[in-house]
């Protein structure tokens, strides 16, 4: 991406709704990817939450996310189909929930390795904590590569670091190694992703600067 090519983010509308089914269809395993319907129901109930990474003028990254609230969110099993009604929002969304939850990130092709993934999810976490009566930031994560190891115990996979001393796996790191606590790991997530084998890895970053380092801090 060079210096003349325009990068700037926004708060998505119903007619982004096709461009984001593209864009998840590029970043997520097949299954795993919302549709326009689900982007649109989205936008919908959470325009906050969905924020659009632009590419000189065009939808090149989103980051979605809604509030839940902490007595829905201990009700039931840690699913995705529960906590996000099928991705859709509509049940699970409360305006006035007490945590924020961080739903999904996705990059097209066109800006991917250049870090835009991270600063969206950065600005997510920043507009939680500005919202009133937010107490904790949440999100579920994938274990990618889990499928590679399938011997291992997955306690032990989510900890597995390489020579560097990061997380082998790319997707835990991404969250873990940039300002996130490991809270739980939970069998029958999702299902339908074949890769983290249905695990999901619930995670979840600190609502005030003051209680960790967060990316870009000095």
């Amino acid at each position: 991406m060079t210096s003349k090519r325009l990068l700037t983010m926004r708060r998505a509308v119903p007619d982004d709704a096709e461009a984001l089914a593209r864009i998840d269809a590029e970043s997520w395993p097949a299954p795993l990817a919302a549709g326009a319907d689900a982007w649109r129901s989205r936008i919908e109930r959470f325009p906050e939450g969905q924020i659009i990474a632009l590419f000189d003028g065009e939808p090149a990254a989103v980051a979605t996310a809604q509030r839940i609230s902490s007595e829905f969110f201990a009700a039931g099993p840690i699913t995705y189909q529960r906590l996000t009604d099928g991705g859709t929002f509509r049940r699970s969304h409360d305006p006035t929930g007490d945590i924020y939850q961080l739903v999904g990130v996705g990059a097209g092709t066109i800006v991917r390795g250049f870090g835009v993934g991270r600063r969206l999810i950065d600005r997510q976490i920043e507009q939680g904590r500005s919202m009133p009566g937010v107490r904790r930031i949440l999100g579920l994560t994938r274990p990618a590569r889990y499928h590679r190891h399938p011997e291992m115990p997955i306690d032990d996979y989510v900890n597995l670091r390489n020579k560097t001393g990061r997380r082998s796996d790319p997707v835990l790191e991404f969250h873990l190694g940039s300002g996130a606590g490991l809270i739980s790991v939970h069998a029958g997530f999702r299902p339908d992703d074949g890769e983290s084998l249905g695990y999901g890895v619930l995670i979840e970053y600190p609502v005030t600067k003051s209680e960790g380092r967060m990316p870009n801090d000095e």
